[in-house]
């Protein structure tokens, strides 16, 4: 009779190991982080004659063209991005350097946090979020 409860001890001891390594290796039940590979809107409260643009707080800052209707649109690509952010896939980006030039006035060299709507959870089973939705930039 021992014997039969040690072995049983073992199974359930096994068992419940194997569940935690189950779980502990499981990799759907993780979300990664997932960006947007669509460019970050710029809204500028004048008219500027010069804009600079690039994502996070040291980066370098490069021109950006303004679309023909208007907008001030900055591509999630390089130059725009820094060394350690990727394009394939898209990194999550947070901040965005902004100078901005105007016609007989000082430069002014900001950085603006960039809005987001967390996106809604995928089909997988997961529960893990779809890309976020990046909001236009407020540019005072």
């Amino acid at each position: 009779m021992k014997p039969r409860l040690i072995l049983v001890a073992a199974t359930i001891l096994v068992a419940a190991i194997g569940g935690l390594v189950w779980f502990a290796v499981d990799k759907s039940r993780v979300c990664p982080a997932i960006g947007n590979a669509a460019p970050i809107e710029l809204k500028i409260a004048s008219t500027p004659s010069r804009v600079q643009a690039c994502f996070g707080d040291g980066c370098t800052p490069r021109p950006v063209q303004q679309q023909t209707d208007g907008r001030w649109l900055i591509p999630q690509e390089p130059p725009y991005l820094s060394a350690g952010q990727s394009a394939s896939p898209p990194s999550v980006v947070a901040k965005v350097r902004v100078v901005v030039k105007e016609a007989g006035k000082r430069q002014r060299d900001s950085v603006f946090d960039i809005p987001a709507i967390p996106g809604v959870p995928d089909t997988t089973g997961a529960q893990c979020p779809g890309p976020i939705q990046y909001l236009p930039v407020e540019v005072p």
